[in-house]
């Protein structure tokens, strides 16, 4: 079951996340992760940026995509262009040069030390889902696999558009941003069903916009969980 925290709480929160993903890979290695939610704003680029982010204290090489192509939203986090990016790098991508080889991959350094490297969406394209199905973005994820600890991708919400299936499919998994506020319940199950049949490995949820129990106000929290559809 998800914990409920406030606000104040949450890079111990991420730091939960991903001590419960670093131990997930008993069986199988799971580096290269991708952050879906049913409908936007629900918290998925949240989590995604604080995510990379705790990854990076822990890890040197860390890198964040955001695979959102139709309303990317990472880069205004992090106050950087988007106007170069992942759209603009597949376009001259050779399998098997180094990822750090691209000038649109930015390295973000933060106060404390750690840096994290992130890879915008890029120049706006017609056909986004093409593109992240694609035989060059596979080989690219295949490349980023082999020089980064880990890779987090922020993907466009799955009510929306199917993008998130095909990279899902590319992914070691999937985390699973569920609104406690706004996300139908039902909706939300019937979307993991989907991604499930699909062939993803969803390994966990995080539950965003948690009533602060402390007060009658409502708090902007997260909680976590492994599992779906406890009631």
């Amino acid at each position: 079951m998800a914990r409920k925290i406030d606000q104040f709480n949450l890079d111990e929160v991420f730091r939960h996340l991903r001590t419960n993903i670093e131990f997930s890979q008993v069986d199988e290695t799971v580096k290269v992760i991708n952050v879906l939610s049913t409908f936007p704003n629900e918290g998925k680029s949240t989590v995604s940026t604080n995510l990379a982010r705790i990854f990076a204290d822990k890890y040197q090489n860390v890198l964040l995509i955001d695979c959102d192509l139709r309303n990317p939203t990472d880069h205004k986090m992090y106050k950087v262009s988007n106007a170069e990016g992942l759209t603009n790098l597949l376009t001259e991508y050779v399998a098997g040069q180094s990822v750090f080889s691209y000038p649109q991959v930015v390295s973000l350094q933060f106060k404390n030390g750690s840096r994290l490297f992130f890879l915008p969406a890029g120049s706006r394209v017609p056909n986004p889902t093409e593109i992240l199905s694609s035989k060059k973005f596979g080989q690219f994820l295949q490349q980023a696999r082999k020089e980064f600890d880990y890779v987090i991708i922020d993907c466009a919400p799955i009510s929306r558009v199917s993008d998130g299936v095909p990279i899902s499919n590319m992914c070691d998994g999937t985390i699973y941003v569920i609104s406690a506020k706004e996300t139908d319940k039902r909706a939300a199950r019937s979307a993991i069903e989907d991604l499930n049949r699909n062939g993803a490995h969803v390994i966990g949820t995080v539950l965003t916009k948690v009533e602060n129990t402390g007060s009658h106000k409502y708090g902007y929290g997260y909680g976590y969980g492994y599992g779906y559809g406890e009631e």
